[in-house]
């Protein structure tokens, strides 16, 4: 067949509804962070170069979009992410393994978005990060005014609730380095996990079983270093809370996938084990025992193989 085969039309057409929904719904602004998946998939599927040429016109096709409707703003953020997603794909091609696609997805995506903002901060003349930290105080006082201000909530708990939002805003600047960083490797790790399980159903080269990966054990000494930090003083502390954060985030995702893998050992149902993954990722507590199980797993092993004695 043609260079604009079925496949080829459809890659296109998939690609371009990933970029340009977020453009015109803002509900539908969770797409921003699954713009990498097009770019990692369709290479690896349907060859290199015209995987690219699939995705170098539904860019194209998008722009047009985007400077049709004024969103070309949003567009730029969403073509960001690419750069990460072209080097899981360049990874993935030439059989790197699962660790070296994540960290240079994520430091890919990392430095894109810092030589963004700082792009952004000299053509405009300010601040990015502390333009972002201004935005975020400001809805954090609006939230608070709306709810103290709610006939309903007692004196005692609006007085609760002033103590509660002054140390919210005044952790806010301390933690953002962590929230963004933790931010990009969710980024990164959403993407391999989605392109990983899509590129198996079509047969194409993948990672394998996931549910195998774990991180590398020297790492349990930056999250042992983390917690050390948190105990000094000020400045050290901060620095041992966003690395904390970081590391907690990387467990939850070892732990992710040793609950995975438990729950294909022992057969569970995949309808509960997707409601239970479901309630356990939606819940701060479901967040931290995952992280937890990923700690333990550095020392129990929950997926070694057991081996029958004959």
């Amino acid at each position: 067949m043609g260079p604009y085969d079925r496949n080829y039309l459809r890659g296109v057409a998939l690609s371009t509804v990933m970029l340009t929904l977020p453009l015109l719904s803002a509900g539908l602004a969770w797409l921003f962070f699954l713009t990498p998946l097009p770019l990692i998939y369709f290479p690896i599927a349907q060859g290199f170069d015209k995987g690219f040429k699939i995705i170098f016109h539904a860019t194209l096709i998008s722009t047009g979009i985007a400077l049709l409707t004024g969103t070309i703003p949003v567009l730029v953020f969403s073509l960001s992410l690419l750069p990460a997603g072209f080097m899981i794909a360049r990874s993935l091609n030439r059989k790197q393994s699962i660790d070296d696609a994540f960290s240079k997805g994520s430091i890919a995506l990392g430095l894109t978005w810092v030589l963004a903002g700082v792009l952004i901060s000299t053509i405009q003349q300010v601040n990015l990060y502390q333009e972002v930290l201004k935005q975020i105080d400001a809805g954090l006082l609006g939230a608070y005014e709306t709810y103290s201000k709610a006939p309903e909530i007692p004196l005692d708990t609006q007085v609760e609730l002033q103590a509660a939002f002054a140390r919210i805003r005044e952790v806010t600047p301390k933690v953002l380095p962590g929230v963004l960083a933790t931010i990009t490797i969710s980024t990164i790790w959403l993407n391999i996990m989605l392109a990983n399980w899509l590129l198996k159903k079509a047969g194409a080269a993948a990672w394998g079983d996931l549910n195998q990966w774990r991180l590398p054990y020297p790492l349990v000494w930056v999250f042992i270093t983390a917690g050390i930090l948190l105990f000094l003083p000020d400045g050290m502390n901060t620095l041992g809370l966003n690395l904390m954060m970081i590391m907690v985030t990387l467990y939850f995702m070892q732990g992710f996938e040793v609950f995975n893998h438990l729950c294909l050992k022992w057969t569970v149902p995949k309808a509960i084990r997707v409601l239970l993954i479901f309630f356990l990722v939606i819940q701060a507590y479901g967040f931290i025992l995952l992280a937890l199980l990923g700690l333990a797993d550095i020392w129990a092993d929950f997926r070694k193989p057991h081996t029958i004695e004959t």
